[in-house]
């Protein structure tokens, strides 16, 4: 959502493209820590690409919020056909539960690229959104949704946020606006007791300093959990189709992922999907929270997180540093 204060229209400039460092995962550690990003044209497989976007076209459908395109080429996207919708199409609910970002990032020439990128096997945070952005002229003057991090409100885990546009994304479709360089592990955000974060106020960011292109499919972005961005409100008459998912920086310490088997204010006992279980205890310093960015303390970590319910917990000798939901797995 927009914030109560004057963000206007930030001024940004093109990124840097890093498609020579492929290959040469040193340069791009180097890029990561020093940018904050990577951004690389025309590299994911546009066939895969292009079955994803037609399963986010299928759901629209469903959702009867365009008219059916038949064989038509989606490639721009599409136009919504003024239907009310009671849906929130920032996260559509059967995508979410179809396991669909698995079956594009295994498929083979996507799986290929990203091993060849990282130098391993990628290892997934599962905190997924599927985005179908509808435009809204009314946001013109007011283009910023919020700059924000994501280290912040996500301690002990070293993870890289990747985001890929499935149509045409330019200034007035909107995107993901960031800032160059700012990788310094601070929060640049305004905390409260509670641990909840205020959004970054753009007057605060170095002038100069954020970037945006127009994305095509094919293109990528990632960026470091601690590199400031936001989202730019869509201006145009079509949807913005894009994904987002995270996946651990190489050589990152791996959190356990699983369904709690039992837990209690000072510990959390899981079990991953090969059939593992871990215990961890929680302390003062542990970032416990549930829906929200909010920390939770006591009961209410007993009240969140129930036997059966899917979780993240990053952990630090023998101490978990988060615990967290999972989120559109």
């Amino acid at each position: 959502m927009n914030m109560a204060y004057p963000n206007l229209v930030p001024s940004t400039t093109e990124p840097k493209t890093h498609n020579h460092l492929i290959g040469n995962l040193p340069a791009l550690q180097e890029v990561m820590d020093r940018d904050g990003y990577w951004f690389f044209r025309d590299v994911l497989d546009k066939g895969a690409v292009a079955r994803l976007r037609r399963v986010y076209i299928d759901e629209l459908e469903m959702l009867g919020v365009i008219d059916p395109v038949g064989d038509a080429p989606v490639e721009d996207s599409v136009r919504p056909n003024g239907k009310p919708t009671v849906v929130n199409l920032a996260d559509p609910i059967p995508i979410a539960r179809s396991g669909v970002w698995q079956s594009f990032v295994e498929e083979k020439p996507i799986h290929d690229f990203l091993v060849r990128l990282l130098g391993e096997e990628p290892f997934w945070k599962p905190i997924t959104v599927y985005r179908a952005t509808l435009p809204d002229k009314s946001t013109a003057s007011n283009r910023i949704t919020g700059y924000h991090q994501d280290g912040p409100t996500t301690p002990g885990l070293d993870f890289i946020t990747m985001w890929t546009p499935l149509v045409e994304v330019d200034w007035e479709v909107g995107g993901i606006t960031f800032a160059e360089g700012l990788t310094d592990h601070v929060n640049r955000a305004e905390v409260d007791e509670t641990g909840s974060s205020s959004m970054i106020l753009p007057e605060n960011l170095p002038e100069g300093c954020l970037r945006h292109t127009t994305y095509r499919p094919g293109d990528v972005l990632f960026m470091n959990c601690w590199t400031p961005h936001s989202g730019l409100t869509n201006v145009s008459d079509r949807f913005r189709l894009s994904l987002d998912h995270r996946v651990m920086r190489p050589g990152a310490k791996r959190p356990y992922v699983g369904a709690v088997v039992s837990i209690a204010p000072d510990r959390i006992e899981l079990r991953d999907d090969s059939g593992v279980t871990a215990t961890v205890d929680i302390d003062d310093s542990s970032y416990v929270r549930a829906t929200g960015t909010e920390r939770i303390f006591g009961q209410e970590i007993v009240d969140a997180f129930p036997p059966g319910l899917r979780v993240i917990v990053a952990h630090e000798n023998g101490v978990a540093t988060l615990v967290r939901l999972t989120h559109h797995e």
